[in-house]
């Protein structure tokens, strides 16, 4: 039996998605990231979500993701961020994927697949405007897209930059990338372009351009948990276990692995049955927080592969079966993807994509209907 599944409330993240399109203004149309099981949260689940709010453009990560989307009927413009390996190249040209690019080799063989099919593969450019993990540099550009031009099997389609601080309001850094894409790419700027992640949505930066590519806030997490802007945002993640055990441990006893934590009283401990094997981060030891019969109890011990021990001495009546929140709200408490994250020392992106990806997951659709999936690692 499993005692633990996430829960994603799909009608969130739908809200999720129109708000941001409210806040992005009309003029420009969100590109939706769902890479990665959609940070945990199913790809095709979420695409079908958002799709019904309007959304028109998807980003994934590689080749397998986009041809998911495509063999389950989604028709939308992908955009492939890591850019074609050779020996997907055939196929992606085939469903009309679009690839971002930074290679000059990677576009020759694009081209030659393209040209083979009677085709042209669409491509948008990667511009490294200071994240400086992939992209051509603004001032190498010019030789790229001369070498591009010669290349008669790709089509232009756009071009791409990533943010590095824009959860850091007004920092010089984003105006300074935001003046090198606009600069580099001037001759280029009646293309698709775009540069604004979600927290460009939020602060209004770099939405001059006609896309903005929205991903942590779409799943109800900000780039920043201390904005109060976006409250608004809903959580689409719950992670809910149960207690599988209650036992009275007597003063001077000390809790899991390591000896970590010491009881200063005779302590009523409850074991769940979650531990870093479920995503549920080790660092979490001796800081988090559940929630049982809607109240915050400590999490005691370091967490196990598969175990967690809290301390429910507070807590009347807690027995076996009694349902257990590790994220989520029960009650009128709330555990956040953003609280973990600073207890672990990462953050929300981390936290969500663990725990979806390592657990059943159940979906409360748009319309109030639940159903459930396995997720896998490997599923994509």
């Amino acid at each position: 039996m499993n005692h633990n599944k996430v829960i994603i409330n799909l009608q969130a993240i739908a809200s999720n998605y129109k708000l941001l399109q409210d806040w992005a203004g009309n003029e420009v149309r969100l590109m939706a990231v769902i890479k990665s099981d959609a940070y945990g949260h199913g790809m095709l689940e979420v695409a079908k979500a958002v799709a019904q709010m309007g959304c028109q453009q998807f980003a994934v990560f590689d080749t397998s993701e986009g041809l998911l989307l495509r063999d389950n009927g989604f028709d939308q413009p992908t955009l492939i961020l890591k850019g074609l390996d050779i020996q997907d190249m055939n196929q992606a040209i085939d469903q009309n994927l679009i690839s971002v690019l930074y290679r000059k080799d990677m576009a020759q063989y694009l081209s030659n697949a393209a040209l083979n099919q009677g085709k042209q593969a669409k491509v948008q450019i990667k511009v490294d405007t200071g994240m400086n993990r992939l992209g051509i540099f603004p001032n190498d550009l010019d030789a790229f897209m001369q070498a591009i031009q010669q290349m008669p099997g790709l089509q232009l389609n756009g071009f791409i930059s990533h943010f590095s601080v824009a959860d850091q309001p007004d920092n010089a850094y984003t105006h300074r990338q935001m003046k090198l894409f606009q600069e580099a790419i001037a001759p280029y700027a009646h293309l698709t372009n775009h540069i604004a992640n979600s927290a460009g949505i939020i602060n209004r930066k770099g939405l001059d351009y006609p896309i903005a590519r929205a991903g942590i806030a779409i799943y109800g997490s900000s780039p920043d948990p201390q904005w109060i802007s976006t409250d608004q945002l809903e959580p689409g993640m719950t992670f809910q276990s149960e207690v599988i055990y209650v036992k009275t441990v007597a003063t001077g006893e000390t809790i899991s692995y390591g000896r970590t934590f010491q009881t200063k009283k005779p302590s009523r401990v409850a074991t769940i049955p979650v531990g870093y094997a479920d995503g549920y981060n080790r660092q979490l030891s001796n800081k988090a927080f559940v929630l049982i019969h809607g109240q915050r109890v400590p999490v005691i011990g370091r967490v196990c592969m598969n175990l967690t021990m809290v301390d429910v001495t507070e807590i009347e009546n807690v027995g076996c079966g009694d349902p257990v929140i590790l994220m989520g709200k029960q009650g009128n408490d709330c555990i956040t993807a953003d609280e973990l994250a600073s207890y672990a020392d990462t953050i929300s992106y981390e936290i969500m994509c663990c725990l979806g990806i390592r657990n059943k997951r159940v979906y409360r659709t748009c319309r109030g209907e639940p159903h459930s999936r396995q997720a896998k690692a490997n599923s994509l």
